[in-house]
């Protein structure tokens, strides 16, 4: 009987402030999460000053050349870009299944379900600073850039915002999806591949078998998530139905993991 007291009491004191504590504890603990989220931050600023470089050196005999500087040029390929916070997300998960850690941290919460949300948030959180930092840091450098050869862009305030926040909206919105993932297959290896399936691989697959498969490729998480950091285009989804759809897919894949992280064993 006395064994079993503190873990009752462990169990009922447990808040989820708390265990966004302890999970951020071991966020941080763990080097290679720092070492992972800066680079990404350096990947996305780099290519929000490599973009700019290339159109003032761009080769101007080209006819895929003769186009304007246009602002979301600065983050177009963060879509890609925040596949790499993907896996760090999913490794959060797997990384403890495979250490056994993770039976210690169900043991703290029992209920489970404020575990996967605590890691959720916090990857979504480094995401945001990561995705908000890069682009401002990006529309912040790009005008000089650009101004070396004469070119330069119109930012709107309302296109200002939507790239700016919406590179922070899409990158921790498209991380979740690897708590998601770790949480239902708990594999390292496994989970490193269903991320590069569901995000690479399956998507293209449409457009292979079929001539009307781009309409269904737009579907998927990066597809539709891109949106958001793209010009606009009426023949497209739209920046925020785009993301709408990636926010569907997130929320969908949660959904499901904590049902299954509720019913079966550590």
């Amino acid at each position: 009987m006395t064994t079993n007291a503190p873990i009752r009491t462990t169990a009922r004191g447990v808040t989820f402030a708390g265990t966004v504590r302890s999970e951020w504890i071991k966020f941080r603990g763990l080097t290679s999460n720092l070492l992972i989220s800066g680079f990404t931050f350096a990947l996305v600023i780099a290519n929000a000053v490599l973009m700019p470089w290339a159109y003032v050196f761009r080769d101007r005999s080209s006819a895929q050349a003769d186009y304007d500087a246009y602002p979301e040029m600065i983050v177009d390929k963060t879509g890609y870009l925040g596949i790499i916070l993907v896996l760090l997300a999913a490794l959060l998960v797997t990384n403890e299944y495979r250490s056994g850690q993770i039976k210690a941290t169900f043991l703290a919460v029992p209920r489970r379900t404020p575990v996967l949300a605590a890691k959720a948030l916090i990857v979504a959180v480094v995401a945001l600073v990561v995705g908000v930092l890069s682009a401002g840091i990006g529309f912040a450098v790009a005008p000089a850039i650009l101004a070396t050869g004469g070119y330069g862009y119109e930012l709107p305030i309302d296109v200002a915002l939507r790239l700016i926040v919406g590179s922070g909206l899409y990158l921790a919105t498209l991380s979740v999806i690897g708590i998601a993932l770790g949480a239902l297959i708990r594999n390292v290896v496994a989970s490193v591949l269903s991320v590069l399936a569901l995000l690479l691989v399956i998507p293209i697959i449409p457009q292979m078998v079929s001539a009307d498969g781009a309409e269904v490729t737009r579907f998927f998480p990066i597809q539709a998530g891109s949106q958001l950091l793209a010009q606009t285009d009426p023949n497209a989804l739209g920046p925020w139905t785009g993301y709408l759809i990636l926010f569907a897919w997130t929320l969908v894949l949660a959904l499901v993991a904590a049902i299954v992280l509720r019913r079966r064993d550590a």
